[in-house]
């Protein structure tokens, strides 16, 4: 008896060590691009993401990359080539005014990582929070101190590594509260620059850094250094003057455009880079075009 407990014990201390040893090399590693792939499919011809587009953004890599998923399902395929599960979390401001910041936290861990994401292993460390309120941030005092309250939670109590999209590329006020945010995770600025905007400037690698520089002057401006700050950039296959991905250029327009804007990004030095909505095809181009798309994103270096 006595020796099949010390049997148990040594098991169990041997995991934990591993376990350890994983998360701290995960965290000394692991390039910081983080690709969010939320598969639907089918759902719509214009918005859909399935197995053979997944596969492309689970590309290899020396130091592998992070794959923001909704469960854990493709756990094993994402760790097969390298890289590592990370949560991605689409609805930060539901419960903002029916429960406390730290409640809402509680409820993203026990009611959402906890069963999607330790089915088929444990549960990942990095997670994403889509995103701050374009309309409370700037003016509502409370919903500010709630986010940072969740965030607070995540990081200090269930020990997350947590990175907030933020809607504002150029923010400007409320630098407290920035800063506090800033503390307790990364912020992912949505810094869009838009297929149809970047051939207009002729493709121009100075025109993109100059976009995304602003950005960082702004944050620096309110407290959040260039070390927490991550750069978030959609990849949809939006129609002409939408604003953002695509936005209708044409084949070899939106491969310059991924180009020059991926070099661009590199230039500045993010801490890190998120690459969004691969699923939104208002375009209607093929898969295989997107596909080739993907591949032409990951054959750049970021961040």
């Amino acid at each position: 008896m006595k020796s099949s407990i010390l049997k148990k014990l040594i098991g169990s201390l041997i995991t934990v060590v591993l376990t350890s040893t994983l998360c701290t090399s995960v965290h000394a590693v692991a390039d910081r691009r983080f690709d969010i792939v939320t598969f639907c499919c089918p759902c719509s011809p214009d918005q859909h993401l399935c197995q053979s587009q997944f596969d492309h953004l689970n590309f290899t890599s020396a130091n592998g990359h992070f794959l923001a998923m909704g469960s854990d399902v493709h756990r094993s395929e994402v760790n097969g080539n390298g890289n590592f599960l990370s949560v991605y979390y689409n609805t930060l401001n539901s419960g903002y005014g029916s429960m406390t910041g730290a409640a809402k936290a509680d409820d993203i861990e026990n009611n959402y990582i906890l069963p999607n994401f330790t089915v088929t292993g444990v549960r990942p460390s990095w997670v994403i929070l889509n995103e701050l309120s374009a309309g409370s941030w700037p003016s509502d005092a409370n919903y500010r101190a709630w986010v940072r309250a969740v965030v607070t939670r995540l990081h200090g109590y269930y020990g997350h590594t947590v990175i907030v999209c933020s809607p504002f590329p150029n923010p400007g006020n409320n630098s407290a509260d920035w800063q506090g945010l800033a503390n307790e995770c990364y912020i992912a600025t949505e810094t869009y620059l838009s297929g149809q905007d970047i051939n207009a400037s002729g493709n121009s690698v100075s025109w993109c850094q100059t976009q995304y520089q602003s950005s960082v002057n702004s944050y620096a401006n309110v407290g959040v250094p260039l070390s927490k700050l991550y750069l978030v950039e959609s990849f949809s296959q939006t129609t002409t003057g939408t604003g953002r991905g695509r936005s209708g250029v044409s084949y070899a327009g939106w491969d310059n455009a991924i180009n020059a804007r991926s070099t661009a990004a590199h230039n500045i030095g993010f801490a890190g880079f998120v690459s969004f909505a691969w699923e939104f095809n208002q375009m209607l181009v093929s898969d295989t075009d997107i596909i080739h798309f993907e591949d032409t994103y990951h054959n750049k270096a970021l961040p």
